[in-house]
């Protein structure tokens, strides 16, 4: 990554290979291809993820992310009931890039619909990871 994609960058990111699910958001619902993948990386802004195929810059995407604890670090959650099991990010989320990567497709995609909270717990489990 060069100086000047950090300095782009507004939030810090996680390498984490967090299970993915995603389709293209397109009509008839049909036609919404979907696939499961793993994220390089993941911010409070966005992610990156692997794919099998290339979409163009623009693209919208639905993503469901498979964070386990993710609620513990989410403004407010009652933790005692806490479940590992069913905690997703979910998200409209935007490609801003695909690149060519072996086997496939690096997407860079960005949040354009998100649960607020969610983001919030996102940045939070990224913001203790970063500082230890």
């Amino acid at each position: 990554m060069t100086d000047s994609t950090n300095d782009r960058r507004k939030h810090c990111r996680l390498p984490k290979p967090f299970p993915v699910e995603a389709s293209e958001i397109r009509f008839p619902p049909s036609s919404q291809g979907r696939f499961e993948t793993q994220c390089c990386d993941i911010s409070a802004g966005g992610l990156s993820v692997h794919s099998p195929r290339t979409f163009e810059p623009g693209t919208k995407l639905q993503v469901r992310v498979h964070i386990p604890t993710l609620n513990k670090y989410s403004p407010g959650f009652f933790k005692v009931y806490e479940n590992d099991a069913d905690q997703y990010l979910q998200a409209i989320a935007e490609v801003i890039r695909a690149e060519f990567s072996a086997g496939g497709y690096l997407l860079g995609l960005k949040y354009v619909d998100v649960d607020e909270d969610a983001a919030r717990a996102v940045a939070n489990m990224v913001n203790k990871a970063v500082q230890g």
